[in-house]
């Protein structure tokens, strides 16, 4: 795309940004009306002349002005048929500029939806595109009936873009042609939303909506963006599925870009900021309890940005003493004190430069400093201690806290101006309570790692993790980790079950009656309790001699009743 400098500014001007102009697939021009000149031509432009016209780049101009812009009617389009080729020409005015559209005459009906939306969008759908700038589009009106599909829709929908002009995000809802609709959460909350979106091929998609408002405050119109993830998704639930069978070292997993195991909705929604955010050098400032994975978090940023082969430098906050925070911060000069290291010493500030830089438990972080930390993030600069020379940096900040930074600043303990610097990328990360169904995700995943790294051959029974699903798990991830840990080195049995757990996190049943949903005749009743017992017993002790030790019944017996319930014993046999 060739871009002058008054282009930028006309684009700037009108709220349009650089990637919606790359993006589209048809070929644009950007005409000066006042100063009669071309300030812009994308490559999809370019090449639609030079393939008709069959001239050189350096002639497109000439082309232009002779062929093209005489050619525009007062309607502002045009049919130019250059050696029995087509090409629909169609501009629209916006104050002294000019866009003009290129297109083969085949795509006139794709390329008048396009021109006649481009310059409706406003900067709050050009910002959520320009995010988004590689993904399917979708625009409904204020009551949700569709006005633009984007052509990549087919590969999701298995419908042409052309099919959902004039029809309700509410009928294809319920037709499942997706589903949940984005938009229609965005319709009924009037906020930004993020879903997991199933489509009529099956396909997962991540859709992100915002509303568009008018000036009475109703919703104008909604833009969703979609992403395909589901191969990230079916990698998840299949992990979740076969108990993540193929896990090696903890080492070889921090290597891994993406070790963020979930099922969670709302720590998919967190992963799509984060794609969204990491190739930027937005500060992000990260909150949630001890032991929820914000280190996790902030290195997935990392590995995610343009900075991945660059440093890393975590500092923890609340471990320096302060005393030499100052020094171990910024560095110093020699001689700046005494016990000064001869040559002075790079802080850990300057050795995360054109890297990032994670500062943890940065609520800790004395009121000295972080008037110090300010002036870094405001000037992209330091100073060491006892020196003179300012020393520039190329720094991305990640910052971390398990307090309200909000409760902090009105207690006087934390600056409201470095706290506003933090916070511009906030992400929240739920304790593992509200996100109960990742329990048994991650205990299987802590459990195979384990296994591998203790070289230990054992597996994990159902009603460890129905146990472990009911505990509130104060300590989070971390506690839960440690504890799979402790339990593969201190079981002996190659099957842990229930009763190896420690007393808190057993679930005490021994009072809990046998319910009932219904009434029915008692036979039925025994047998439907016999069966699940039996169930349960195989699939907690795997083979039919323990499940008749535990029961209390013969092995014959144990047998007989795996074939007449029609049981799978899919643990090892006898």
């Amino acid at each position: 795309m060739k871009l002058t400098t008054d282009a930028e500014k006309a684009i700037n001007e009108n709220g349009l940004y650089k990637n919606l102009i790359e993006s589209c697939r048809e070929g644009l021009i950007l005409y000066d009306k006042k100063k009669k000149t071309i300030l812009l031509i994308n490559d999809r432009a370019s090449q639609v002349i030079t393939d008709n016209y069959c001239v050189e780049s350096s002639k497109i101009s000439d082309i232009i002005f002779a062929e093209i812009l005489p050619a525009l009617t007062e309607e502002n389009t045009a049919e130019l048929e250059i050696n029995d080729n087509f090409i629909n020409v169609r501009s629209i005015s916006s104050g002294e500029y000019m866009w003009i559209f290129l297109a083969d005459f085949s795509n006139i009906t794709q390329i008048k939806a396009v021109s006649e939306k481009l310059l409706k969008l406003n900067d709050e759908l050009l910002n959520t595109f320009n995010t988004h700038s590689d993904d399917t589009l979708l625009i409904t009106d204020g009551n949700g009936i569709i006005e633009f599909a984007g052509e990549q829709i087919i590969n999701t929908c298995d419908v042409s873009s052309d099919f959902f002009y004039g029809k309700s995000v509410y009928d294809m809802e319920q037709q499942n042609i997706f589903y949940p609709s984005v938009c229609v959460k965005v319709l009924k909350t009037k906020a930004p939303q993020a879903v997991i979106q199933t489509t009529k091929t099956g396909e997962e998609v991540v859709a992100v909506g915002s509303p568009v408002f008018n000036s009475k405050g109703a919703i104008e119109k909604v833009l969703s963006v979609t992403r395909n993830y589901s191969t990230q998704l079916e990698i998840s639930k299949m992990i979740a599925e076969l108990q993540i069978s193929s896990i090696t070292s903890d080492t070889s997993r921090d290597e891994n870009i993406d070790n963020i195991v979930t099922c969670n909705d709302k720590m998919f929604e967190i992963k799509t900021l984060i794609k969204m955010i990491a190739p930027t050098k937005a500060t992000v400032l990260i909150n949630g309890e001890t032991g929820t994975g914000k280190g996790l978090i902030a290195k997935y940023i990392h590995k995610l940005s343009d900075r991945k082969n660059q440093p890393f430098i975590v500092v923890n906050c609340g471990s320096l003493s302060h005393s030499i925070i100052e020094s171990e911060l910024f560095g110093y000069e020699e001689g700046s004190f005494t016990g000064a290291s001869k040559g002075g010493k790079v802080g850990l500030i300057e050795s995360a430069n054109n890297g990032t830089l994670f500062l943890d438990e940065i609520s800790e972080l004395p009121m000295l400093q972080q008037v110090k930390l300010l002036h870094v993030l405001q000037e992209r600069t330091l100073t060491h201690v006892g020196g003179t020379e300012s020393i520039d940096l190329d720094i991305r900040i990640i910052a971390a806290t398990n307090k309200s930074l909000d409760e902090q600043v009105s207690i006087g303990e934390f600056r409201e101006d470095l706290y506003y610097r933090l916070n511009v990328i906030p992400i929240h990360i739920p304790p593992l309570r509200k996100r109960k169904e990742d329990i048994p995700l991650l205990a299987n995943y802590f459990f195979k790692a384990n296994c591998n790294i203790y070289n230990k051959k054992m597996q994990l029974s159902s009603s460890v993790l129905t146990s472990l699903s009911q505990h509130p798990w104060p300590g989070n991830i971390r506690q839960l980790q440690n504890t799979i840990e402790r339990l593969v080195l201190t079981t002996s049995k190659p099957i842990i079950t229930a009763s190896d757990l420690p007393d808190d996190l057993r679930i005490d049943d021994s009072t809990d009656p046998i319910k009932v949903e219904r009434v029915m005749k008692l036979d039925e009743a025994i047998s439907s309790l016999e069966k699940n017992l039996i169930s349960m017993a195989l699939d907690e002790y795997g083979t039919t001699v323990r499940v008749a030790e535990a029961l209390g019944v013969n092995q014959s017996t144990v047998s007989r009743k795996i074939h007449q319930y029609g049981l799978k014993n899919t643990q090892k046999t006898d």
